[in-house]
């Protein structure tokens, strides 16, 4: 584990973020800004709400204004709407006279759709020319999805060397990050050590998630740590702590608002159930095609795959460039499809060991 600098308390950290976001009331870009990472700190759908809200009449009352249109596109592209985002973006290039303003989100946009070559482009020029903390982590979370995990993982102590502030979210972040890249691998045990040292900075959403889960994947039991995070309900706690009625009412309830922004929680919420025996395999199919639609990644179609595979229609056609994956979970999925589909899998067998 990494030795990182002491941080805010997390508490006093979540009050500060509620203060800025009231005192900022008349300020558009620093209040949008606010509410999407208090919606990223507790998954609230208001917040969400409020901040797409924010953006369409910002950009309503200042149409020439590149800080709105760039504001916008965020906002858009943190619901997964990314059709409007680039348009939103395509907006802000024509008023903008600094490409700094909109470069990382259409990054970033591409990179959530499966475009890694141009992403990657702009990641590793970041992350050479201007070597920070933040540059350093996203270059290394490129990698990861790209599959070049041990590469991923020689650049994340860089990132966290070149650490100069310590504000609990970003401590958060890094190591958040950290131990996605040994999930995105399969290795649960490591990835649970760096969820937890995430966790004592910064309690998030995502952070509690991620951590929960790898702890019932190692053998651990996190229903005190599911039972503290339920004070902010949310469909994903609700899950965990075995509540399936309300995580259901939830999911769709968030699915209304932002069909594209959940839907891939959302189907693994329906495959779990299915796993549990009170499921809707359908549901999570339909869902999962929804995710892949907006986004053709190699995750995405791994949800369809195994999605498709629970409702006992499995999609055979999707399946060759998961053959391809760096990553063994992928693997795995396609492994199963394969099987399922009657078509030789002994050589992924092979290379997983599993036969």
């Amino acid at each position: 584990m990494p030795v990182l600098p002491p941080s805010p308390d997390p508490g006093e950290a979540m009050r500060t973020l509620d203060a800025r976001i009231t005192a900022h009331v008349a300020d558009p870009d620093q209040e949008i800004e606010l509410l999407l990472q208090r919606a990223s700190l507790h998954g609230r759908l208001e917040d969400y709400v409020e901040a797409l809200a924010r953006s369409k009449a910002w950009v309503e009352a200042e149409p020439n204004n590149a800080a709105a249109w760039a504001q916008r596109g965020s906002a858009l592209a943190r619901v997964h709407q990314f059709a409007a985002a680039r348009e939103a973006i395509a907006t802000c290039k024509r008023l903008a006279r600094d490409p700094a303003i909109w470069e990382g989100l259409d990054a970033t946009i591409a990179e959530a759709t499966g475009d890694l070559a141009s992403s990657g482009s702009f990641r590793e020029h970041q992350a050479t020319a201007y070597p920070n903390a933040s540059t350093l982590a996203l270059w290394a979370g490129h990698l990861a999805i790209a599959g070049r995990i041990p590469e991923a993982l020689a650049v994340m102590p860089r990132a966290a060397a070149a650490i100069r502030d310590n504000p609990a979210s970003l401590l958060n972040w890094i190591l958040f990050q950290w131990g996605r890249i040994y999930d995105l691998a399969g290795e649960p045990a490591n990835a649970r050590a760096f969820y937890a040292a995430a966790y004592e900075r910064l309690p998030t959403l995502e952070t509690t998630v991620h951590l929960a889960q790898t702890m019932l994947a190692t053998g651990g039991d996190p229903s005190a740590l599911v039972a503290r995070a339920l004070r902010d309900p949310n469909p994903e706690l609700y899950a965990l702590a075995g509540k399936p009625a309300d995580a259901r009412r939830e999911w769709e309830r968030y699915l209304a608002a932002f069909p594209e922004a959940f839907a891939d929680h959302a189907a693994r919420f329906y495959l779990d159930q299915t796993k549990r025996g009170g499921a809707d395999p359908q549901r999570a199919l339909e869902l999962a095609k929804l995710d892949f639609a907006n986004r053709p990644t190699l995750a995405s179609r791994t949800l369809v795959i195994e999605a498709s595979l629970a409702a006992k229609a499995p999609a055979c056609e999707l399946v060759e460039p998961l053959e391809h994956s760096q990553l063994r979970p992928q693997l795995f999925i396609a492994w199963r499809a394969l099987t399922a589909c009657g078509r030789d899998a002994s050589p992924l067998a092979k290379q997983l060991g599993i036969q």
